[in-house]
């Protein structure tokens, strides 16, 4: 019981995040009051269950929100208020930490991920424009200046990251897509943040995930014949064509089927030039000169246009 608690927790905590980074698509947003703003509001963090990937369907690349339209961004110290005194993280803990900052390099951890997370459950309250120097301001107040630096810098491919258009959408009636949408967000991420930076963030949900793919059954059905591909081996060509009629219907089956012809066709003329060239290029009688015209001479004789390109680079000439 206690692990599915975690696992929803962790999912709601993961879509909050999500849908406040979506807000980052408008440029100038009136600010909205929270409707829990009076209560006090756990810290966020994210469970390792690997559910938290459903709810990052990401967005377009969009600018950074700016501060709502007759108010100029507060500092630091004032967001820092406004947020953990009066707003929606009252009577929270600042989430997370920074991890370890040897004077040089800052360690990857995953506890900068909720650290950043947290902040932007808040955004609607505070601008993107406003987070980025608390986040700096707080940074620079436990690692110094050089420290300061190397977390705005992850902060802001992780905002980047957040803004990324995917393609594959994760859709809980279609597990078949699930490994598709798993593998290109586990490439953006490590596109954006670099692989350190991506293995601490989202490596334990992301193998979390890959387990719950392996447990999860594949569809009832089994996957539909590709008609596209010429007959599979045990079905004659015959049977194979009949079946793509009822599937695909007269004129579809007959284009592929036309298709393969010339494909056949193809084969076979290219594989007569390979002959006949082999044989110009063994003839003894023939100087290197003469072997180059008549390899070209054949070529000519037996492919037109387009063709004789194609052929001369499928033979390798």
């Amino acid at each position: 019981m206690r692990a599915e608690r975690r696992w929803v927790w962790g999912l709601a905590a993961a879509v909050v995040v999500a849908v406040a980074t979506l807000s980052l698509q408008t440029a100038r947003q009136a600010e909205a009051p929270r409707a829990a703003e009076h209560a006090p509001t756990p810290s966020v963090r994210a469970d390792s269950s690997g559910w938290s990937l459903l709810a990052l369907g990401g967005g377009g690349d969009a600018p950074a929100g700016e501060a709502p339209q007759g108010r100029p961004p507060r500092e630091p110290e004032d967001l820092l208020q406004a947020l953990f005194t009066d707003g929606s993280l009252r009577g929270a803990a600042l989430d997370g930490g920074w991890g370890t900052w040897n004077g040089q390099q800052l360690t990857p951890s995953r506890d900068l991920r909720r650290r950043f997370d947290q902040l932007l459950t808040t955004l609607g309250e505070a601008s993107a424009d406003e987070l980025r120097p608390l986040v700096g301001w707080l940074a620079e107040r436990d690692l110094g200046p050089s420290g300061a630096l190397a977390v705005l810098a992850v902060w802001d491919r992780y905002l980047q990251l957040q803004q990324h258009a995917y393609r594959e959408v994760m859709d809980l009636h279609n597990p078949a897509r699930w490994p598709q949408v798993l593998h290109e967000r586990q490439q953006a991420r490590r596109n954006r943040l670099g692989p350190g930076w991506a293995e601490a963030f989202y490596g334990e949900e992301e193998r979390a995930f890959s387990q719950r793919l392996q447990a999860t059954p594949g569809p009832a059905n089994p996957p539909a014949p590709d008609w596209v591909n010429p007959a599979p081996a045990g079905i004659p060509a015959p049977d194979w064509q009949r079946q793509r009629v009822t599937a695909l219907g007269t004129e579809a089956a007959e284009r592929l089927q036309a298709e393969e012809q010339r494909q056949a066709e193809w084969a076979a003329r290219l594989e007569a030039a390979r002959a006949a060239l082999d044989g110009i290029a063994r003839a003894p009688e023939l100087s290197a000169t003469q072997r180059q015209a008549a390899a070209a001479q054949w070529l000519n004789q037996h492919f037109e246009g387009n063709e004789r390109l194609r052929a001369s680079v499928l033979l390798g000439l």
